[in-house]
């Protein structure tokens, strides 16, 4: 075989669904990878989902960085050979895993849990980001149920109880430890008493007890906390030292929901990508900002993934839309117009909407709509490259 052959298989996602006269290979490599992890008898976590991955794992690793040394796969994990390097990574030095599961394709996903041998299993929701792929939300739980399966019987499966897809999934796994997450009192770990503070984060306590102030700004976060304070109980940290991780050593990423402030107002940073989900939960976030605001705005791409029927989903989007207290709606891109389209459809005396095409007209227009102690929301397709206008924009509200 000849090089250039196998040193493609460390390139792209290492697959059974390769060619032919390399799949026996790459499944020799894979079961020797596997038995590498077998040498390690430490704690690996895998987290999947379809939204909330890498948040959950940053929020764990503020948490126990201290205390172990930590293999992580990089953020955004989204390929089998992104955990299979990683795994390759392990020796005597690390006392903990924390892996990244954002495979798409089922039998990739099965592999990396196999090749993963996880003692704690992490599903974080089942959501529509992987509509176009997959086809609907029944596939993406069985497919994403591999992790629950495969569980030894002295594992653990974190599974968030407010998501019924997931929340069912205790029942296909060997294991007898299924712990749950999310608002519903009935789980083991469950959030209460959240107080909306608009730039200064959130407040809730868990359990009705354990108080934390964190620096998110929607409740969708919410549940990212609660797994990784799930998770750090089951590896013994105590919630003292998991609310000084947290609230000290946790910050949002760039794009991911951070707050940029600035002297004429506030922006909420989304545009490291958009999908239904993380719309609505976006805009939840910039609706606790009015009573911090003097005007709402909301600048909004095109949605990645939305499923078969575009126009649909885009307008359904501008009707969630129309009942919330946003001013003014400025959509960028050919198919983000529907969403302006569905606000006018339901509120058009209420709401101020303006369709660009691109960066260009949306600088052109902005500043006519800006007034002292604006709230923007910016978010929309990665493709749209929506963080180069919210840089000039920040320029102008004056970036602290």
């Amino acid at each position: 075989m000849s090089s250039k052959k196998t040193d493609k298989l460390y390139s792209d996602e290492i697959s059974l669904l390769t060619n032919e006269d390399l799949a026996a290979y790459v499944e020799l490599n894979l079961r020797k990878i596997i038995r590498i992890r077998r040498k390690f008898d430490i704690p690996v976590i895998c987290i999947a989902g379809s939204e909330g991955k890498t948040i959950a794992k940053r929020m764990l690793t503020a948490i126990l960085r201290p205390k172990m040394r930590i293999l992580e796969t990089p953020p955004d994990c989204s390929t089998t050979s992104g955990v299979t390097s990683t795994l390759l990574k392990l020796d005597e030095s690390y006392d903990l895993a924390i892996l990244e599961l954002g495979i798409v394709n089922p039998d990739q996903f099965e592999w990396a849990v196999k090749v993963s041998k996880p003692t704690i299993g992490i599903i974080t929701n089942i959501g529509e980001a992987h509509l176009a792929t997959l086809g609907d939300k029944y596939l993406i739980a069985d497919a994403k149920v591999e992790l629950v399966k495969q569980l030894p019987k002295d594992g653990y499966a974190l599974l968030n109880i407010d998501d019924d897809l997931v929340s069912t999934m205790g029942k296909y796994a060997r294991t007898p430890n299924i712990i749950k997450f999310g608002l519903n009192h009935n789980a083991q770990f469950y959030a209460t008493k959240i107080d909306y503070r608009g730039p200064d984060g959130l407040v809730f306590y868990v359990n009705g007890f354990y108080r934390f102030h964190l620096p998110i700004y929607n409740s969708a976060l919410i549940y990212n906390a609660l797994t990784a304070i799930a998770a750090a109980r089951l590896l013994g940290i105590e919630f003292e030292a998991i609310r000084e991780g947290l609230e000290n050593r946790f910050s949002l990423l760039e794009h991911r929901g951070n707050l940029i402030k600035c002297e004429s107002g506030y922006i909420l940073d989304y545009t490291y990508d958009a999908t239904v989900n993380s719309v609505t939960k976006a805009c939840e976030s910039l609706a606790q900002f009015e009573k911090y605001s003097e005007k709402l705005i909301l600048v909004i791409g095109d949605i990645s993934e939305p499923g078969p029927d575009v126009v649909g989903a885009h307008l359904k989007l501008g009707f969630y839309l129309a009942a919330l207290p946003v001013n003014t709606v400025i959509s960028v891109g050919e198919n983000a117009r529907h969403v302006v389209e569905g606000i006018q459809r339901i509120n058009p005396q209420n709401k101020i909407g303006v369709s660009c095409a691109n960066h260009e007209e949306l600088l052109g227009i902005i500043d006519d709509h800006l007034v002292p102690n604006t709230t923007i929301l910016f978010i929309g397709s990665r493709d749209l490259e929506l963080d180069i206008p919210l840089k000039e924009i920040a320029k102008r509200m004056g970036q602290e």
